[in-house]
């Protein structure tokens, strides 16, 4: 059985990329020895296979989000002990394969062992999420791999044409279990991080701006997450008398809960790698309201089919979209039965075959 080293951060946040690590190693332990290399504490939010085995370097990386030069000093610092710890823990144990999912990482590993076609970089964040160093990181690192996994096809026509070994594989759907909502609750969704990129504090905006135009209406925003803009979205709620209309939920585990009781979905992120809440989402038979950002939610996004994209940071047309799914309920449930059924088409077997198509080859 061929041996797989994922190295990576943290398991730790409730994040996408960390649910995608997790989702993916747990369908290719049944057919490879998978060990996950972090370097904080060993623990993963979301639940791995018992034979996938997590080790840690012991140096975890914690940012003051407050400071940028504290995290610029931070970053070094803790460049320099991964590099030792990395480079020691490489020499004590060797793997078929290495994957590693952040360019930073990427360059940790080259300096510990150097990148070659025993190593495998993927993706998860948009092209355009990448400062000028990370693109030139990859653009020096990425050829040297063996394979350049990306999700989204727009990113991967872009890496092509940059000479990187892109290959197109779309993440697994995360293990929930999926079944169609009934879209009944008057409840509207969304799932990430509390971050600017995400733009929850718009996505509060234009939700007060309809709130305000249309009183009477009786339905409710569910936010679910956390991060570092928790405060200033709280103060939002409060300060525009929000709270019988707006829900911040906590990161669960089970996020099955929110999806089932949801009636469609919304995503205002300035960018997004794959949009994995996007597909989660349509496996509960969500109609998906997003921006069309690069590069992922035109991937998973039919438009007027199971969902409405929509041109990036057009506030009226999202509220527009918004209020016709709350007002034209055979719309919203047309929608929401074609993405139930659309989902089915990002079968885990179709997605399997193409990792054992990289790693058998």
């Amino acid at each position: 059985m061929k041996k797989v080293l994922i190295y990576f951060n943290s398991l730790q946040p409730s994040g996408g990329i960390e649910r995608v690590i997790a989702t993916l190693s747990n369908r290719l332990i049944e057919i490879y020895d998978i060990t996950i290399l972090v370097k904080d504490e060993p623990i993963s939010f979301y639940p791995l296979h018992s034979r996938i085995k997590v080790v840690s370097l012991n140096n975890p990386l914690v940012f003051n989000m407050s400071s940028q030069l504290s995290r610029i000093l931070k970053i070094t610092q803790s460049f320099v002990k991964t590099h030792k710890l990395l480079k020691a823990f490489l020499r004590l144990y060797e793997f078929d394969y290495y994957y590693v999912a952040h360019p930073l990482n990427a360059l940790e590993f080259h300096l510990a062992k150097g990148i070659s076609t025993k190593v495998i970089v993927t993706e998860h964040g948009s092209q355009t999420a990448y400062n000028t160093i990370y693109k030139r990181l990859k653009k020096w690192l990425y050829p040297k791999a063996k394979a350049y996994i990306v999700p989204t096809k727009t990113d991967t026509q872009l890496y092509k044409n940059l000479n990187l070994p892109a290959i197109y594989i779309p993440h697994f759907r995360s293990e929930l279990n999926y079944s169609n909502s009934d879209r009944a609750n008057r409840l509207i969704l969304t799932v990430g991080r509390f971050t600017a990129v995400k733009q929850q504090l718009i996505l509060l905006k234009m939700w007060n701006e309809l709130v305000q135009e249309y009183p009477q209406m009786d339905w409710i925003l569910q936010i679910a997450g956390s991060g570092e803009l928790k405060n200033q979205m709280e103060k939002f709620i409060a300060d525009n008398q929000l709270r019988d209309k707006v829900q911040i939920l906590p990161p669960i585990k089970d996020v099955n809960h929110y999806y089932k009781n949801a009636s469609f979905f919304v995503l205002t992120s300035s960018s997004e790698g794959f949009g994995m809440v996007l597909l989660e989402a349509i496996s509960f038979g969500l109609p998906c309201i997003s921006f069309d950002c690069p590069s992922g939610p035109r991937d998973v996004i039919k438009n007027n089919v199971n969902g409405i994209l929509v041109e990036q940071d057009n506030q009226t047309r999202f509220k527009q979209a918004m209020l016709m799914l709350i007002t034209d309920e055979k719309k919203l449930n047309i929608m929401g039965d074609n993405a139930y059924r659309g989902s089915f088409e990002w079968a885990d077997q179709i997605v399997l075959d193409k990792w054992i198509n990289v790693l058998n080859t």
